[in-house]
């Protein structure tokens, strides 16, 4: 597979407080890479400085082998499009005009979006089976289902990366899953390059294809989730005793021992 993005020696200081330390790791295409860790491990931070929303104190990212800080912003909008973990209320537009808003890049200068451009939107909202969503005001929906409309801006904005900071923290159960499963098939039939950042190792577990753990801003481990997403890991990661509990295909769920059973390995 081609190299689609890469960090190398990466770090990132709050004045003088050091978040991240030394980070280097490569995603390529048609991988749902995941970054696992603690909250305050500094997951939210690289997720930011991997489109340059954030300047990072040193090191270097790589779209393609170029350096992130010689392409313009538009360039990078191109390329790297971003779900935050965070959404604050806009102006009350319709969820159709937040989706399109996505097509930004592709405009020219004072430009409207075309009857195409809404199409695209239209058609991101029914991958995730959210088009009856798309005439209703934006500030008016719960919190999960401004999630999905986010999503579906970035599939939206057709770029070859996707970055996802906690993209389940709004969502109830059957959201998570459909969600995850929507972004799993989308990783598999697009090549999209996608990493997100989580706090749940389960459903990490489940959707992920690479697992990055991160701890007090440094890596822990890097790899596939076959050889990354052990009990040892996990319980040097959160520091707490844990136990992986098969669940067939391969699959593992990770509990804490305290107060289990004896069984599980």
């Amino acid at each position: 597979m081609d190299l689609m993005l890469s960090c190398r020696n990466l770090g990132f200081s709050y004045g003088k407080a050091p978040v991240l330390h030394d980070i280097s790791f490569t995603v390529e295409k048609g991988c749902f890479c995941v970054v696992l860790g603690r909250n305050g491990s500094g997951k939210t931070t690289l997720i930011h400085c991997l489109n340059r929303i954030l300047h990072p104190t040193q090191g270097q990212v790589f779209i393609d082998g170029k350096d992130l800080t010689s392409l313009s912003r538009n360039e990078i909008a191109r390329a790297v499009s971003l779900v935050p973990q965070e959404h604050m209320e806009i102006f009350p537009f319709r969820v159709i005009d937040v989706v399109v808003m996505a097509r930004a890049p592709f405009l020219g200068t004072a430009a409207v979006p075309k009857a195409s451009d809404y199409r695209i939107a239209e058609e991101a909202l029914k991958q995730l089976h959210a088009f009856h969503l798309a005439d209703k005001n934006f500030n008016r929906i719960s919190g999960g289902e401004r999630q999905i409309v986010l999503l579906a801006r970035a599939i939206a904005q057709n770029a070859r990366i996707m970055l996802l900071d906690e993209p389940t923290n709004h969502l109830d159960f059957n959201n998570q899953y459909h969600l995850l499963s929507a972004i799993k098939a989308l990783c598999r039939s697009t090549d999209l390059c996608i990493v997100a950042s989580m706090h749940d190792p389960n459903l990490a577990s489940l959707f992920a294809d690479e697992i990055i753990m991160l701890k007090n801003g440094r890596i822990l481990c890097h790899g596939p989730i076959q050889t990354v997403m052990t009990p040892q890991n996990i319980s040097a990661l959160y520091d707490i005793d844990t136990r992986a509990i098969s669940i067939g295909d391969q699959k593992q769920l990770f509990l804490p021992k305290q107060g289990m059973g004896s069984s599980g390995t």
